[in-house]
């Protein structure tokens, strides 16, 4: 049986857990909105505080922004982005998994282990 998603949440935390098993937030006051439409469309959109790691102001900007949309499919506890808009680019046309566990109004998405390590981030239904 899959899990029910449709519908809009907003980020309770974004956190990276890295190669060495240390976790950490993803930044300061960040904040997000998670879409799921019946018709199987997605959107993503997180925003941390802008920190200066550039004399670039661009770059401080854009690091501080992650989005992407598309459509996805629920397989049981996995779910399946298929990227077609995104911040970065490289993710357009990516699959991209997610672990789905759903606690009452609390949605748990955790990426697989990648080099960076794990990201797991919370997200509680507004709609």
């Amino acid at each position: 049986m899959s899990i029910t998603v449709i519908g809009s949440w907003e980020l309770v935390s974004f956190e990276i857990e890295d190669p060495n098993h240390q976790k950490r937030p993803w930044g300061k006051n960040t904040t997000g909105l998670l879409i799921y439409s019946p018709d199987g469309h997605m959107s993503v959109s997180i925003n941390r505080e802008v920190e200066k790691k550039s004399d670039e102001e661009f770059k401080n900007l854009f690091d501080s922004i992650l989005f992407y949309s598309g459509t996805y499919v629920v397989e049981g506890e996995i779910i399946r982005h298929q990227v077609t808009q995104a911040s970065n680019p490289a993710r357009i046309g990516k699959s991209l998994i997610r672990y789905a566990s759903l606690n009452g109004n609390l949605l748990t998405l955790k990426s697989p282990i990648e080099s960076f390590g794990q990201a797991t981030l919370f997200w509680r239904k507004i709609k």
